[in-house]
Formats: C-alpha cells, sequence, structure tokens
C-alpha cells in the first residue's frame, strides 16, 4: 500500500467479520487507516447476485472491494478497552451457559432411563445437594447401599441450610422403587457421575467469571445504575454489545441494530399488516432482553401493570412481552445517552415539568 500512495486516507480497507480479521484490523486501526467490516453473510449473497458460484480467496476479495466501491458506509475504530474486555467475558459467558444446559439435557436423559424417579425428589437437578448426590451414588443401586446416615451426610455438606434426613429418606424410598433399567445402570452410572461433576465446576467458573465481569463493569464511567431489572453480567452483556452509545443518533436506528424491530415486507400493492420481528440484530443482546422482559413483567410492578392493561385490551401476550423488551431498551438508549440514571417515574415527572419557553 505504501508504493500506491503514502496517503493513509485515500485508502478504504474491507475485513471480513470474522476472529481471523481481529489482528489485521487492530493493527491497521492503529496506524491510521480507515477499515470497514462486511458481513460475512452479505458478501456471500452479494457473491452470488453476480452470478458467480465459485469462492477462493480472490474472489472474495474482489467481491469485498466491489462492496465497498457502492459507498455509504461506517468505518471502524478501536473500542473502548473495557468494553471490548466486557464483550469477551460476557460472550464467553454465554457459552459456559449454553454448555451447561446442554450437560443438563443430557443428564436428565441419562436419569430418564436408569432413575427416573429423581426428578419427583429433587425437582432441580443443578442444586448443590442434587449435583454432589450424582455424583458420587450416581445411580438408584449406589444410594441403596450408601444407606441413610451417608447419603444425609452428602446432602448436608452440600446445601447444609436445605437438605435434611427427611430428604435422604425419600431419594432412598424412590430407590427402592424404581423402574429404571437396571442393566443400563454400570454405564450410566459413569455417565451420570461425570456430567454432574462437569456442571458443578461450570457453575463454579461461571460465579468466579460474573464476579470478573461484574468488577470490570463497575469501572465504567457511566453505566445503568438502578435499572429496573437485571444484575451487573446481563447489564454488562448489553453495554458492551451496544459500544459507543454515539454510533446511534436516533432510538429507531439503535432498536434497528439490535433487531428489536418489525420486519418490513411489500411487494406490489401488498403490504404485511402484521410483520414478525426481525432476527438480523445482535443476538446476545435479544436473548437478554427477552429474558429481562418477562422478568420485568413478574417482578416490576409498572411492567406488570401494563401487561395486563394490554391483555386485556385483547393483545397477544408475546406481542406484549416485545413492547415491553422495547421500553426496557428505550430506556437503556435514554441512560447512556444522557448519561443520566434510571428514573422510574418519568413519564409523570416529564409531565408535571413547567414547559420551555
Amino acid at each position: 500500500m505504501e508504493k500506491l500512495s503514502s496517503e493513509k486516507s485515500e485508502f478504504l480497507i474491507g475485513v471480513e467479520a470474522c476472529a481471523y480479521a481481529l489482528n489485521v484490523s487492530y493493527f491497521l486501526l492503529a496506524t491510521g487507516f480507515s477499515l470497514v467490516e462486511v458481513n460475512p453473510f452479505r458478501a456471500g449473497q452479494f457473491r452470488k447476485a453476480q452470478g458467480r458460484k465459485a469462492k477462493t480467496d480472490r474472489i472474495d476479495a474482489r467481491t469485498i472491494a466491489a462492496i465497498l466501491a457502492l459507498g455509504d458506509h461506517k468505518t471502524l475504530s478501536i473500542p473502548d478497552p473495557i468494553l471490548d474486555n466486557l464483550r469477551e467475558l460476557t460472550r464467553f459467558r454465554v457459552d459456559l451457559v449454553n454448555e451447561r444446559s446442554s450437560m443438563i439435557i443430557h443428564l436428565q436423559e441419562a436419569l430418564s432411563v436408569v432413575f427416573p424417579e429423581y426428578e419427583k425428589v429433587f425437582r432441580t437437578l443443578d442444586s448443590a445437594g442434587s449435583l454432589a448426590l450424582l455424583t458420587t451414588y450416581p445411580g438408584p443401586e449406589h444410594v441403596i447401599a450408601a444407606g441413610e446416615e451417608a447419603v444425609g451426610k452428602t446432602l448436608s455438606l452440600a446445601s447444609p441450610r436445605r437438605m435434611s434426613r427427611g430428604m435422604a429418606r425419600r431419594i432412598i424410598e424412590a430407590a427402592k422403587h424404581t423402574v429404571g433399567v437396571v442393566q443400563k445402570q454400570p454405564a450410566l452410572g459413569v455417565k451420570i457421575s461425570i456430567l454432574a461433576k462437569r456442571i458443578a465446576d461450570l457453575q463454579g467458573t461461571t460465579r468466579d467469571l460474573d464476579r470478573q465481569i461484574t468488577a470490570l463493569y463497575n469501572t465504567l464511567p457511566q453505566r445503568p445504575c438502578g435499572f429496573p431489572v437485571g444484575r451487573a453480567p446481563s447489564l454488562a452483556t448489553i453495554v458492551a454489545e451496544i459500544g459507543d452509545i454515539r454510533r446511534y443518533p436516533t432510538l429507531k436506528k439503535f432498536l434497528s441494530h439490535l433487531g428489536w424491530c418489525p420486519q418490513s415486507f411489500q411487494t406490489g400493492n401488498y403490504r404485511m399488516e402484521h410483520p414478525r420481528m426481525s432476527h438480523a440484530g445482535n443476538k446476545y443482546v435479544r436473548r437478554i432482553i427477552w429474558m429481562l422482559s418477562i422478568f420485568a413483567v413478574q417482578h416490576v410492578p409498572r411492567y406488570r401493570e401494563y401487561f395486563q392493561r394490554r391483555v386485556n385490551e385483547g393483545k397477544g401476550k408475546m406481542h406484549i412481552i416485545v413492547a415491553v423488551g422495547r421500553k426496557l431498551l428505550s430506556a437503556f438508549y435514554a441512560m447512556l445517552k444522557n448519561g443520566t440514571a434510571y428514573d422510574p417515574n418519568w413519564e409523570e415527572n416529564r409531565r408535571l415539568a413547567p414547559a420551555r419557553l
């Protein structure tokens, strides 16, 4: 590039959004070049639209160059270090949570074969007492052989405030009358023990990671304080994925970037009256906002009253939760944009505020 020109402003470099582009992207940004990130899916669709079925590095480079030639691109910039590290930690946390959820499903499947009555005694498989018991005594025969005293001691050590001798008595009684497949108990017992231990380890790792995320989140100069719902890991995920709030000049563009908006579809004189939600937004933020919306409807009076009022009006419950999510994102946008804390009575305060001349 230096052979072509010594002026870095004359270059516009396009990179695909993937892990392999991070090193060169950070290096070129620090050097002073202008970079544009191209979505790989968009690049693939653009290449197919040109009638090219072949895919090589040379063709991909020409495709990205053709996309850049269209103009109207937002150039990248080096992100804030705190937000950059928060994004890595929160995304890693999502991977750990997904891995734990997958293991719990495998654990349920194994128990449904060898000890189906177990879930009637322990409604929460991933509780500390349940995981400790399954790690030590992974099957009905192991539980019966250990006896009530040993099982009770294991439970009380894992969860001293909740587990008692009565729980040990119930699990042994269930083991004696189980309809599980005895033939598969040796193999499935090994599987259950390993899964329970790994789930417990993942839970401990996630708790340690949450402390690291919270400590880093608390160093932000401007963070949403007093938000109506959500703990630090959830709020840190949203803040990290949003990045610089100045990238979104309006609330509509902010919601569009996150995918919390209807998907437009129109052809000729036809226009879809009730379009579905767009799925083009940030998947990490969408997931967190959806869970926070459900929590807000259940536990926050303001949103619970709004939910009930819309239900009485005949609106669909899923559509109302989407509306609650939009309200939460709107509050987030205002807090980050203005650098102010959340005010639960902002509508009333705005109505009572004196008119500006």
